[in-house]
């Protein structure tokens, strides 16, 4: 039996954010592959019966081996001219031996040495065949093997054949064709041939330069770049004169029009000078307030006041001052006029604003001319240019070509009177009959138990992750998100019972305490309350929570309550221990709860048994009452898959721990019961991985 390493600060955590996993050990990686054993041995043996089968129809093959050195040579150097004093450029090492590979490994280098030595001579099966040359030819390039040494100039060629002479030949042979066909690849153009081609375009250069100039004197330009630029730059001035002279129109015109309006609105005569006299309507309006001021002193010396004649004389002369003070004091007596100079101003300007208008537009008639004339010629020397063009083009062409042939000729020449002097590839080691073959037979079975472990191993995987059971405490805790705390072996040698005495049956000492000890670390007020469940009957909650009160009650545990929740009929927790031997003793009046013997352990009679349904609410009340008179509770509940009820008092539970049978329940069926769980607001602490099987052998498992 073993127990996980516990991780006390991970319970504080939620359990959907929770990820516990138990330290990977060698014991954990060798699980699978024994528990797979059959599948991977079959896995195997599928590869290592192949290569067995491969090797029983092998043949012995001989390898023909030859080395050759490449040196660098004039075919790999190049310059523009023989005359030319520049640095002549070359390819590099890698490049000149990949060049000789590529030559030695082309299909025309096989099919003339496969044609020289005789199909039938190396490929006798192939003789017979339609298109057996083709095969061969294919067939010769799986046989042959083109390597460069590395950091070396050498290239080694290597040929299997199941005659060692013909291995021998064949490579020989493919040697001799391999430098006939490189000397026909770098052999240089032939002088007299390209002096012909060098006439041909000296003719046709002629031609084109009599097109050129015919073309030139046709439409009167010298050079025909400078033309162009010299009509369009003098289409711009023009363009740029014509602009100017809209804007000073423009302006002109916007000035006549103006004087324009401030001619109409200026008047043509002036008031020159005003003479101005004493109003003789004042005068009158004087004389007669004095008039009526005096009738009135005389009316007064004769009447009193208030007499309608002296009230007419007031109201007359209030009438008279009135008027007095609305008739101005003075008046013009002379008034002089003249022609107004601002006028005669306008007048003058105007007409030289109409002056200069009409000039302008003279002038811009004439410049709109000259324009004219300067576009119909740039029109022209467009429309000429693509022919122009293309004549020059075909001079540089066949000017071009005539130097590259002149080149050519000069090069030519030189490289082909000193080619045969300076051959850059030489034969170090021609092959030679092999004196021993290889069957390849032990590279076949190593090839093969390759193969065939890593086919087990694949298998091993492959089968561990898809399997929706679990094996090891590590697969649990993968699969279903919860810590292992215990793994309970299938078939472990315990300890006799002995009657009336309290013993686990399956739990040690150290296991069990460490499961109780958990308790201790959760907070809740009064006793203590462990709920265990599984998801399928039968997976060993009921024995699990007999020996977790058997080995509580043997440690400081003072009191223990086991509530027996809907036990199968006869199956209960009261009626186990009444089996084992121990006296049940009542201790309520309802008979509800049993004393088992002299120990502080108690049971409680079948709870909900016989489809006697317990309501929800009333767990609370049974939960709490128990919590009052014991140290600790433990819930031994029905399967998930039998009965909610463990589900209604997970939330009354300081914690849950949940039994999965090894290599029998699923993990969806796991995940479904702890998800169920903490939705009913329990905490599951972790699991019990029972009837667990050991498939390593016992003396490795030991020594690992």
């Amino acid at each position: 039996m073993n127990s996980a390493v516990l991780d006390q600060t991970s319970y504080a955590a939620p359990p959907s954010k929770r990820r516990i996993r138990s330290p990977l050990t060698l014991r954990e990686l060798l699980t699978p592959a024994f528990y797979y054993r059959k599948q991977a041995i079959l896995a195997f043996l599928l590869p290592v019966l192949a290569a067995a089968v491969a090797i029983f129809f092998a043949h012995t093959v001989y390898v023909a081996q030859s080395r050759l050195l490449i040196l660098l040579g004039g075919d790999y150097v190049f310059k523009s001219s023989a005359a030319d004093t520049a640095s002549a450029q070359s390819f590099d090492r890698s490049q000149i031996v990949h060049a000789e590979m590529e030559i030695l490994s082309s299909r025309g280098v096989r099919s003339d040495a496969l044609k020289a030595i005789g199909l039938a001579r190396v490929y006798p099966r192939l003789a017979s065949m339609p298109d057996g040359l083709g095969k061969g030819v294919d067939q010769l390039e799986k046989d042959l093997t083109i390597e460069n040494i590395p950091t070396s100039n050498v290239i080694e060629l290597k040929l299997k054949a199941e005659d060692r002479r013909v291995a021998a030949d064949l490579l020989n042979k493919l040697v001799e064709v391999y430098q006939v066909r490189r000397s026909e690849v770098f052999k240089r153009a032939d002088p007299t041939t390209v002096s012909v081609q060098r006439d041909i375009l000296s003719q046709r250069l002629g031609q084109i330069e009599a097109q050129i100039t015919d073309f030139s004197s046709r439409y009167g330009f010298g050079d025909y770049t400078q033309e162009f630029n010299a009509v369009q730059a003098q289409q711009s001035l023009l363009q740029g004169q014509l602009q100017s002279l809209d804007q000073q129109i423009a302006t002109r015109s916007g000035r006549a029009s103006q004087l324009s309006l401030l001619r109409q609105s200026t008047p043509q005569e002036i008031q020159v000078s005003t003479d101005r006299s004493r109003s003789t309507v004042m005068e009158g309006l004087m004389q007669n307030l004095i008039t009526l001021q005096a009738q009135r002193r005389e009316a007064a010396e004769k009447y009193r006041d208030g007499y309608p004649l002296i009230a007419d004389l007031d109201a007359r002369i209030a009438n008279v001052q009135a008027e007095m003070r609305q008739v101005p004091a003075q008046q013009v007596s002379v008034e002089r006029r003249g022609l107004n100079p601002v006028h005669q101003q306008i007048d003058t300007e105007l007409a030289d604003s109409f002056g200069d208008v009409a000039g302008l537009r003279n002038g811009r008639a004439a410049l709109n001319q000259s324009l004219g004339q300067v576009t119909a010629r740039l029109d022209d020397l467009v429309r000429i240019g693509p022919e122009y063009r293309e004549l020059m083009r075909a001079r540089t062409v066949v000017e071009s070509a005539l130097q590259d042939l002149d080149r050519t000729v000069e090069d030519g020449g030189l490289a082909n009177s000193t080619a045969r002097s300076r051959a850059n590839v030489r034969v170090i080691q021609p092959a030679e009959p092999p004196t021993r073959g290889k069957t390849g037979r032990t590279l076949m079975l190593l090839a093969g138990v390759a193969a065939g472990l890593a086919a087990a191993f694949a298998t091993v995987v492959l089968a561990s992750a898809l399997s929706e059971v679990m094996v090891t405490p590590r697969d649990l805790e993968d699969k279903v998100g919860v810590p292992v705390l215990l793994s309970v072996p299938l078939n472990e040698a315990t300890p006799l019972r002995r009657p009336g005495r309290l013993m686990p049956t399956r739990l040690s000492q150290d296991e069990g305490r460490l499961l109780l000890r958990l308790m201790s670390t959760l907070r809740n007020s009064g006793g203590g309350v462990m709920q265990v469940i599984s998801a399928h009957e039968g997976e060993g909650v009921s024995n699990l929570t007999r020996d977790l009160a058997a080995i509580a009650v043997s440690g400081s545990m003072r009191k223990v309550l086991l509530l027996d929740i809907e036990p199968p009929d006869g199956r209960g927790a009261a009626a186990m221990f009444a089996a084992q031997g121990h006296d049940l003793i009542p201790v309520s009046l309802e008979r509800r709860t049993l004393q088992v013997g002299d120990s502080t352990l108690y049971v409680s009679a079948p709870i909900g048994a016989g489809g006697l349904k317990v309501e929800e609410a009333k767990w609370s009340t049974i939960v709490q009452a128990a919590r009052t008179s014991f140290d600790l509770i433990l819930i031994d509940s029905p399967a998930f898959e039998r009965s909610s009820a463990g589900i209604e008092v997970a939330a009354l539970a300081d914690a849950t721990l949940v039994v999965v049978e090894a290599e029998l329940t699923r993990a969806a069926v796991a995940r479904r019961l702890v998800e169920q769980i903490d939705d009913a607001g329990g905490q599951v602490i972790g699991a019990v991985l029972n009837k667990r099987s050991f498939y390593i052998p016992r003396w490795l498992y030991r020594s690992l």
